[in-house]
């Protein structure tokens, strides 16, 4: 799949969302989920079994503690891998293994996890728990969940941070560690705070434009999200976008950034930066006369999982410097 598809798939995509009557117990997480509504998982008691609602307004029940778990999607496998021990984790998806995108490589090239390619594997390795994307096929999971493995749909078209902290939380509670999702979560809230004090007391918010493969970020994106936590004005946002929208490089001169974002496979960030500022009206904007233009890897910029703290502290890092105010 292209760049473009991939970039479509994650931040493109209208989820429709069922709500349901949530269980109670000690332990909530709620989350409010786009502009497409609002849902609350909730789940039950910390001791078995455990249950919760996932992003279809299903229950589900984990019987016994997860000693082996799948994921089908690459967002996912970002979250399980952050908490979970490697070697329990036996299925993921393809982009686990393409270190364009992956952020957990290192772990699925050590331990050879298999790819939730179809029902029939996962059926075969008969995780404790299957872990897909409210995006995936409806089917996929009624043929996993009818060969009786606990299957729990997790939204994954994020348009904020808050809703990435509170699914590494929930992720935590289904997979039985707590203590490894807290841990996560202080980190995120971390580099969040972190992108909050690099900019200097009454500072001018810098006028921020996110641009890959034709394509741009407006409002109700995780993108114009972390632009506000860093300070930022989305310029996409400004000029009336509303999701993942297709953008031309004349609207961008006359938009006039004062940064410009794009990402890059592996090993090429320096090839799109050169293409990008070679085009005669990227080049007369303030971002490309003032040498504002910030080319990250697909890795860094592309992430709507814990691993979003990366784009958060190289951003915030070249827009007011490295070290955070006290």
């Amino acid at each position: 799949m292209s760049a473009a598809g991939v970039l479509g798939m994650i931040a493109g995509v209208a989820v429709a969302l069922h709500f349901a009557q949530a269980y109670t117990g000690p332990l909530e997480i709620p989350r409010t989920i786009g502009p497409y509504g609002t849902a609350n998982f909730t789940t039950g008691d910390t001791a078995y079994p455990r249950r919760a609602i996932d992003a279809e307004g299903y229950r589900i029940k984990i019987s016994r503690p997860v000693k082996t778990i799948g994921s089908q999607s690459w967002s996912i496998d970002e979250f399980v891998y952050s908490m979970v021990p490697p070697q329990s984790v036996v299925a993921v998806s393809e982009y686990a293994y393409d270190r364009s995108y992956s952020n957990v490589y290192e772990w699925v090239e050590k331990f050879r996890p298999a790819i939730t390619a179809n029902p029939e594997i996962v059926l075969k390795l008969n995780p404790d728990l299957l872990l897909v994307s409210s995006t995936g096929r409806s089917d996929f999971t009624d043929l996993v969940k009818n060969g009786g493995i606990p299957v729990f749909r997790l939204f994954t078209a994020f348009t904020s941070l808050d809703e990435v902290g509170r699914t590494i939380l929930l992720v935590g509670y289904l997979t039985g560690e707590e203590v490894a999702a807290q841990r996560v979560h202080e980190e995120f809230q971390q580099a969040i705070q972190r992108a909050k004090k690099r900019r200097p007391a009454g500072a001018v918010a810098p006028r921020i434009l996110g641009y890959t493969a034709g394509y741009s970020y407006g409002e109700q994106t995780l993108f114009d999200d972390i632009v506000r936590a860093a300070g930022g004005t989305n310029v996409g946002a400004e000029n009336g976008l509303r999701g993942y929208e297709p953008v031309n490089t004349e609207q961008i001169l006359r938009w006039n950034p004062e940064w410009i974002i794009s990402s890059a496979a592996q090993g090429q960030p320096d090839s799109v930066l050169r293409r990008l500022m070679e085009d005669p009206a990227i080049a007369l904007t303030t971002a490309a006369r003032k040498g504002q233009v910030l080319v990250l890897e697909n890795n860094v910029f592309l992430p709507m999982s814990p691993f979003t703290r990366l784009f958060l502290d190289v951003l915030s890092e070249a827009l007011y410097g490295t070290a955070p105010r006290a």
